[in-house]
């Protein structure tokens, strides 16, 4: 049985400050259990926005949890809905979050990726056709851990947003140079390691991975509106029944 994961990324800056939180979510669903979700979110949208088309009024979270929607009770009783739906077809979330630090101008970008060998981890969100991210490797370990753990002998396929075509190239590579030439990578039995993309407005799992990684991102960057929105991803985490180091193993992290 196959698992797709959905994969998205978020990043929230406070004005005036030289840091900022970088945060990669996904969210895990049955590959047989997708088209009857989908038709699902098309009659949910249908029903509290009057627009059930495939593309139309896309769930992303600067839409649905900016501070004017959360003034909106309809909104809110959707994501309510929303939610319910997501724990009752079984759906799976994860979530890195780390503080990071601006690398500006792009040349010492360049450089800060170029001081690291093929295959290896970046201590930050950034990433090269050569170099994953930190948050990518972190996710990748529990996402893997999910699977080996539940559908042993399967493999996830990982589904990222679709950008441009450079960026999603240069995504590509980085995550199969990852898999496919480290140590480290190549013992994720658990994931396939070619990424597939998909356009948003079209994909419902990348919007819900939109959402999350919003919702966990805005939480952490100390947004208190966030928090009962979080408390309802973390009940829906992956919680390994494995221990390592006399703690649980969890889908959703805040790296320090």
């Amino acid at each position: 049985m196959s698992v797709l994961v959905f994969i998205d990324e978020s990043r929230w800056k406070q004005p005036g400050k030289d840091e900022y939180y970088a945060t990669v979510a996904g969210v895990a669903i049955e590959e047989v259990k997708l088209p009857d979700f989908c038709r699902k979110i098309m009659k949910l949208k249908g029903k509290f926005f009057k627009r059930p088309g495939i593309s139309e009024f896309p769930l992303r979270g600067r839409l649905l949890l900016n501070n004017r929607a959360l003034e909106s009770y309809r909104k809110q009783e959707f994501l309510g809905e929303l939610f319910s739906l997501c724990r009752l077809e079984g759906m799976v979330t994860f979530g890195t979050t780390r503080r990071c630090s601006v690398i500006s101008p792009p040349e010492e970008l360049e450089d800060y990726l170029k001081e690291h060998q093929q295959g290896a981890i970046s201590d930050s969100d950034k990433y090269s056709a050569k170099v994953i991210s930190l948050l990518h490797a972190y996710l990748f370990e529990r996402i893997n851990s999910y699977v080996l753990e539940y559908y042993p002998g399967q493999q996830a396929k990982l589904v990222f947003k679709s950008v441009d075509p450079t960026r999603d190239s240069t995504l590509s590579s980085s995550i199969m140079n990852f898999i496919y030439h480290t140590t480290y990578g190549g013992g994720f039995d658990g994931i396939l390691g070619n990424p597939f993309f998909a356009t948003l407005p079209q994909t419902s799992g990348l919007q819900l991975a939109d959402l999350f990684a919003y919702i966990i991102n805005q939480y952490h960057g100390g947004r208190p509106e966030m928090r009962s929105f979080y408390s309802e991803l973390e009940s829906m985490q992956f919680s390994s029944a494995i221990e390592k180091d006399d703690f649980s193993i969890r889908g959703i992290n805040l790296l320090e």
